[in-house]
C-alpha cells in the first residue's frame, strides 16, 4: 500500500516538474510584454486572449508528456498492471488543471482538451512500461 501511494506521489512530482520545464520553455518562446501588469485582471485576460495557438499547444504537449511520464513511473515503481493508480493520478492532474482554469483565462477548446488529456495520457504511459 505504501509503495502504491509513494509511486503516485513520485509520478505526480515528475509530472509537475515536466509541466514547469514546458512552461519555462513556453515563456522563452512567448515572452510577456514588460508592460503587462499581472495584478490587473483585465490586462491578464487581454494578454492571454491575444496569445498564438502555439502557446496553448506547448502547454498541452507539456501536460501530455508529464502525464505520460507519471503513468510510466507508477508502473515502473509498483510493477503492477492495475489501472487504478494511473487513473487516480490522472484524476488528480485533471483537478489541478481545473484549478488552473479558474486562475487564468483559457480558450474554451483548451479547457475541453485539458479536461480529457490526463487520464488517457497516464494510462498510455502506464501501458508503455512492460513488466518482465
Amino acid at each position: 500500500m505504501l509503495r502504491n501511494i509513494l509511486s503516485v506521489i513520485a509520478g505526480l512530482i515528475v509530472a509537475m516538474v515536466t509541466f514547469v520545464i514546458a512552461e519555462t520553455i513556453n515563456a522563452m518562446l512567448h515572452p510577456a510584454a514588460k508592460t503587462v501588469d499581472f495584478n490587473d485582471k483585465a490586462a491578464v485576460k487581454s494578454f492571454y486572449e491575444n496569445q498564438p495557438i502555439s502557446l496553448w499547444l506547448m502547454v498541452l504537449v507539456g501536460w501530455f508528456l508529464g502525464a505520460l511520464l507519471c503513468g510510466f513511473l507508477i508502473k515502473y515503481l509498483t510493477k503492477s498492471n492495475s489501472k487504478n493508480l494511473p487513473i487516480i493520478a490522472g484524476s488528480l492532474l485533471t483537478l489541478s488543471a481545473v484549478a488552473n482554469f479558474f486562475s487564468i483565462p483559457h480558450p474554451t477548446w483548451f479547457i475541453v482538451v485539458g479536461l480529457i488529456i490526463f487520464i488517457p495520457a497516464t494510462l498510455l504511459g502506464h501501458n508503455l512500461y512492460k513488466i518482465k
